[in-house]
């Protein structure tokens, strides 16, 4: 072996190590790392995310309707959100903008466009789903959020290689599986007061640019309404300078105000 090839080795070693993506600096031991400072720090790497461009498909489940479309996302942390919506053969379908105070969702095959205070009653009007703000969010986002500071942990294990946290929130009681890798939470299950299972919320296939880590699939499922919603990005970009909020609504469009 000559040792121009033994350095070129050693400069591809380099390299890989370079790219691989590094653990970060938590012992996976319940008992080294209190959960207190584990959701400081899941909760400091969320915040990193301040905005995200990408695109790819999007599929829902309901007793009312089901389908897939592709789309377009544009977001910037935490108080816009503009998806394009389209159909087969890049037919445009519709257009959400989503503010902490302004909804707007334009449905260009019935050219109507509807304004609402952001709640989930006006995402009832156009999806088959009762989503809060924070909720679409996180979807788009692919990343959920961990509990707050003012949570008492009831239950703190490793199981699987992640960490484990139960936690009261509200009524319910709220579960959440933290990837020690990505500090991002990686599953999500509320159950109610009859312990029955109400929200399970999971992601995968993540990504890191920069430091900054997201997941590219997302799913939320709603088991006793029978109701699910996932997203899979084809590309995306995080803390993108490229965020583009501008859209256009025919004037001819029906209004209709909620």
């Amino acid at each position: 072996m000559t040792r121009r090839f033994c350095l070129l080795l050693c400069v591809c070693a380099i390299v890989l190590s370079s790219c691989a993506p590094k653990r970060a600096d938590i012992t996976l031991n319940t008992k080294e790392t209190p959960p207190d400072s584990l959701l400081s720090r899941v909760r400091e790497q969320g915040a990193k995310l301040s905005s995200l461009v990408g695109n790819g498909t999007v599929t829902f489940d309901s007793p009312e309707m089901a389908g897939t479309a592709s789309f377009e996302s544009n977001m910037k942390k935490p108080d816009s959100l503009l998806v394009v919506i389209e159909g087969p053969f890049g037919i445009d379908l519709g257009t959400l903008f989503m503010t902490r105070e302004k909804f707007v969702m334009y449905n260009s095959m019935e050219n109507t466009v509807m304004t609402a205070d952001p709640n989930s009653r006006a995402v009832r009007a156009v999806l088959p789903f009762d989503l809060s703000y924070d909720q679409i969010q996180n979807l788009f986002a692919g990343i959920f959020s961990a509990p707050g500071a003012e949570n008492e942990v009831n239950d703190y294990r490793v199981e699987d290689d992640e960490f484990v946290l139960t936690s009261a929130c509200g009524r319910n009681v709220c579960t959440y599986w933290i990837d020690p890798l990505y500090l991002l939470v990686t599953r999500y299950e509320m159950r109610n007061e009859q312990n029955e299972l109400t929200v399970v919320a999971s992601s995968s296939s993540y990504i890191e640019q920069e430091g900054i880590a997201a997941a590219r699939r997302i799913s939320l499922k709603f088991p006793q309404q029978r109701r699910q919603i996932s997203i899979v990005y084809h590309s995306l970009s995080l803390n993108s300078p490229d965020t583009d909020f501008e859209f256009t609504i025919p004037p001819s469009a029906r209004r209709i105000d909620r």
